[in-house]
């Protein structure tokens, strides 16, 4: 039912989608619910028609099928126009790096292996490297949130494929809007039948029980344990998956993170394979690495001498190619 209240020109898909607004919100905590996510682990053909509607961006998609496992490989015709666009735009990056002399990557990445792509910073920077807010209104976040870092191809005809493997590795969720979350070290008393063993000093010890008595209770100290806790009686555990889950939706309910965060924290826990990702972007042409990256188009302006990437004696760019490279610049 459309609600009589929304104001004239401002409609309800701008309202969910594309301001990820409270509908989506609702959406991804409504979909990230135990009984949820069950029904849609039983229900894999559903997901896999309803994840093929590309009104949704690309990486919430990706996060529905992972949570409910569903890995079957994605290709370029699982993106929207606009998605594809991105991808290629960090494929031209990298590229135009690579003709700079420079170790051909794009955008932030872990590694200094050529044929990387990486993370972009969003237009926006409010809304976050990545967040749900940032995967409706921005093409860069969505693509983080899809692709992070991945590899790509080159053939022999010059055809470009990116590929990944969509997964989560870690619980953390780290570069999702929120506050930051780990697994805490939590105490335990262990009880056992035996007298809780004093570190207090007490008139006629010996010389070898107070010197073992004053060890003791250092030790307690850097273990951080109170006065009444027996050092024998203490275990120090990391907090169970469960603890760590309900926690993690206390965070989501108070709004301290992103739903998106909590779904990278879900599918940290619970998923299983990855899914393969193979996107061809077709050919990256001279005009598309001028267009993708600045610095180039400068770099070829310039025949070289630009003081960014390798500079060549006499390279010679005909003025046609330079005169080109000047309409891109920014």
């Amino acid at each position: 039912m459309i609600d009589k209240n929304i104001q004239p020109g401002y409609s309800i898909e701008r309202v969910s989608l594309a301001n990820g607004g409270d509908v989506t919100s609702q959406l991804m905590n409504w979909a990230l619910s135990p009984k949820n996510l069950e029904r849609l682990r039983n229900n894999k053909g559903l997901v896999k028609q309803l994840t093929k509607m590309k009104a949704l961006p690309s990486s919430v998609r990706l996060y529905i099928r992972n949570l409910a496992g569903v890995t079957d490989k994605i290709t370029e015709d699982f993106f929207s126009k606009s998605e594809l666009a991105e991808i290629k735009k960090r494929v031209s990056e990298a590229k135009a790096m690579g003709s700079m002399g420079y170790v051909p990557q794009s955008g932030l990445t872990r590694t200094t292996k050529a044929d990387i792509i990486g993370y972009s910073y969003p237009k926006d920077e409010s809304t976050g490297m990545m967040s749900l807010k940032g995967a409706f209104t921005d093409p860069a976040v969505n693509i983080n949130m899809t692709l992070g870092q991945a590899t790509f191809d080159t053939d022999k005809d010059g055809n470009v494929v990116v590929k990944d493997i969509h997964d989560f590795h870690g619980i953390e969720g780290y570069g999702y809007e929120g506050k930051q979350l780990s697994k805490r070290d939590l105490k335990h008393t262990i009880p056992h039948a035996e007298e809780k063993f004093e570190t207090g000093v007490k008139p006629g010890d010996s010389p070898s029980v107070i010197a073992e008595k004053e060890w003791l209770e250092e030790l307690k100290k850097i273990q951080g344990l109170k006065d009444d806790e027996d050092i024998r009686r203490s275990a120090t555990v990391k907090e169970s998956d469960k603890q760590f889950l309900k926690r993690a939706h206390k965070e989501l309910l108070a709004g301290n993170i992103d739903p998106s965060k909590y779904a990278r924290v879900v599918a940290g826990l619970e998923q299983g394979e990855g899914i393969p990702v193979e996107i061809d972007v077709g050919k990256i042409s001279h005009e598309d690495k001028l267009k993708a990256d600045p610095s180039f188009a400068d770099y070829i302006a310039q025949d070289t001498k630009s003081g960014y990437g390798v500079e060549y004696e006499d390279v010679g760019i005909p003025s046609l190619i330079r005169n080109q490279a000047r309409k891109y610049l920014k």
